[in-house]
């Protein structure tokens, strides 16, 4: 049987026929003490092997790095995009807690940390198969401990425990995570293959320590005129070295007696480049593990200019493999079959990435400007609390969808000829930028409906209480009056401002207009407002005046009330951006001498009189015309 049909075979295996393993906490006396020899001379283990430092602070930055980093279970949205699957069993046990004894941190910093000293990590799977499969929990083994083996075409895991007995665990039970390697199955072990630089340093660093415990100074030899016996070679040699090794006896003044002479044997530290060469071995660990030099102590090739560049490739190319295998690994075996299309794991790096305080601002100033972060998100990305209001999204004005983007004509007639041959587009564009501007159109009027809610909900107490209706009338008259129009107006006057100014440009550009507001349109745009104001006054006026003669008035003013402050704002939005931009596109067309118009019925909630209406000639009338109505005007 081939490897590839055995492996195909392997993942195939049910859940159900997983069994009941060893799932509990062990606390290791394994030490990985086997050990490898160097052509340094030095003697390496898993352990020792820590001992230097540059490897130490290789592993531990991956592996505390990679630990720090939250792990998100997300479920997939139709028909893109993403949510955090906070209900699913497994959120948090890679988020949270993978089992009683550590938190996730821990268990992906021990993981990581066995995965860049062995090359493998390897954690049981705790399934539970009382239902559809579940994971409980997941609980890491030392790779010194493991052994993969075929067992009737099937992959099997093969532990040791520290009492020495063996436990089996089928293929589905074991997170393995490996390093590179050959086969796919089993990552190579990176101290076997770079045991002689490892090596290396670790006699660089041994040999400084001897050089300085021996005075700072490579040995020598005393020479006498005399042929000595042994005592009393022994007896210089100690004395010698009471007196002149050692730290503390470096640099003393050696005085010789009986002809003795001294004669320094070696080439000086300093010339065999000793320190250079302890820098480039600082360099070798770097390359080792694709991590920039600057991060585990070696500054000389860093500067201010490329520092935060090396940043960004440590997490693009240093970390990015691993955190794949990650993903990989927990979507192949802790999701069932029937979860991995729905559901995937993936660690969050946005903040090793990001730049310094200029270079963010500037790129969350352009996400907002182009329409894909709103204020929200950017507060978000900073660590701080929404806002109201934050979640809205804003697009230049100048910008339109592909599909109704127009040519650009060599003469009026020509633009007019394709506007004749499409006669919907630039009318769909006007209803597209109306929309944009709705949410601000209703956050003015919503602090409209608030104020005028609050006043009459104040007077109605007062005047209710008494049981005098007619002073509550007279106070409705007071109060819409030109106080509260002042209010409208003052309110809804920026959006209204605003979105008149959007839709002008473009409606002059269907009539070849040179898209500037006049004195007179700015009047006409004035007269809009104030009788939207007039509008609104009257209609609430009138309701409010109908629930104060109703037989029940208070509860009846109440229900009023409270439906106003659901949905008035909401409609007004609605109906006021759609004829806003409508008469904007008549003062546009007035502005070069068209005053004949035509219906063009948008949207889907057309009525059958917008149907009737789509391509006739009208007048007075214009959109919109009931509720959700986005048709809009054409110059006819």
């Amino acid at each position: 049987m081939s490897i590839r049909t055995r492996l195909t075979k392997a993942a195939s295996i049910v859940l159900s026929s997983v069994g009941q393993t060893f799932t509990r906490p062990y606390f290791w006396t394994h030490s990985g003490l086997e050990s490898y020899s160097s052509k340094a001379g030095v003697d390496l283990t898993h352990s020792s092997a820590l001992s230097v430092t540059a490897y130490y602070s290789a592993v531990t930055l991956i592996a505390q790095t990679i630990g720090q980093l939250p792990l998100i279970l997300y479920e997939r949205m139709e028909p893109r995009g993403k949510q955090r699957a906070h209900d699913h069993q497994l959120y948090g046990i890679l988020h949270d807690e993978p089992n009683p004894y550590m938190t996730a941190r821990t268990f992906r910093e021990v993981l990581q940390g066995h995965l860049l000293t062995w090359g493998n990590a390897f954690a049981e799977i705790d399934w539970d198969l009382s239902g559809e499969p579940v994971v409980q929990g997941l609980y890491p083994l030392r790779p010194d401990c493991m052994q993969l083996e075929w067992e009737k075409g099937n992959l099997v895991y093969v532990y040791t425990t520290p009492s020495g007995t063996q436990a089996r665990l089928r293929s589905e039970q074991v997170l393995h995570i490996p390093g590179f390697g050959f086969d796919g199955l089993i990552g190579y072990d990176p101290l076997t293959l770079f045991k002689d630089s490892i090596g290396l340093t670790k006699a660089y660093e041994e040999f400084g320590a001897r050089f300085f415990a021996n005075g700072s100074s490579l040995s020598g030899a005393l020479t006498h005129p005399k042929v000595l016996s042994k005592d009393a070679t022994d007896l210089m040699r100690k004395s010698w070295e009471q007196a002149h090794s050692g730290l503390s006896n470096s640099h003393r003044v050696a005085i010789l007696q009986e002809g003795v002479t001294y004669q320094q044997i070696g080439v000086p530290p300093e010339n065999a480049q000793f320190l250079e060469g302890r820098k480039f071995q600082i360099d070798e660990i770097a390359r080792m593990f694709h991590v920039p030099a600057h991060m585990i102590g070696d500054l000389e090739h860093a500067t201010f200019s490329n520092i935060e560049h090396q940043a960004i490739e440590f997490v693009k190319y240093c970390l990015g493999p691993w955190l794949k295998a990650w993903e990989s690994e927990i979507h192949r075996k802790l999701l069932p079959t029937t979860q991995k299309g729905t559901y995937f794991a993936e660690f969050l790096v946005d903040g090793l990435l990001r730049g310094d305080t200029v270079s963010r601002f500037q790129s969350y100033a352009t996400g907002r400007q182009w329409g894909w972060y709103s204020p929200n998100d950017v507060r978000e990305m900073e660590n701080l609390n929404p806002i109201d209001g934050g979640d809205e999204y804003m697009v230049p004005l100048n910008m339109m969808p592909l599909s109704m983007q127009l040519a650009a004509p060599s003469e009026p007639t020509k633009a007019l000829q394709l506007k004749a041959a499409d006669p919907k587009r630039m009318p769909k564009l006007r209803a597209i930028i109306a929309e944009r501007h709705r949410a601000s159109f209703a956050k003015a009027a919503k602090q409209v409906v608030a104020y005028e809610m609050k006043a009459i909900r104040q007077a109605a107490a007062q005047h209710f209480d008494t049981k005098d209706a007619l002073t509550f009338t007279a106070w409705l008259d007071e109060f819409y009056g030109s106080a509260f129009k002042a209010y409208i107006v003052k309110h809804m006057t920026p959006a209204m401002r605003t979105l008149a100014e959007a839709v002008f440009p473009i409606a002059s550009d269907e009539v070849n207009g040179d898209g500037k507001l006049k004195p007179e349109d700015e009047a006409q745009l004035k007269a809009y407002i104030d009788g939207f104001a007039d509008r609104y006054m009257a209609a609430h006026r009138g309701q409010a005046l109908e629930a104060a003669k109703a037989e029940d008035a208070a509860v009846t003013l109440k229900v009023a009330l409270d439906t106003w402050e659901q949905v008035a704002a909401d409609k007004v939005a609605q109906a006021e951006t759609v004829g806003l931009a409508n008469t904007v596109a008549k003062l546009a067309f007035a502005a070069v001498g068209i005053r004949t118009l035509r219906w063009v019925a948008i949207g889907a909630d057309n009525c059958p009189a917008c149907s009737d209406l789509d391509g006739q000639t009208v007048t007075t009338l214009a959109p919109p015309l009931h509720d959700g109505c986005v048709c809009q005007l054409s110059p006819g």
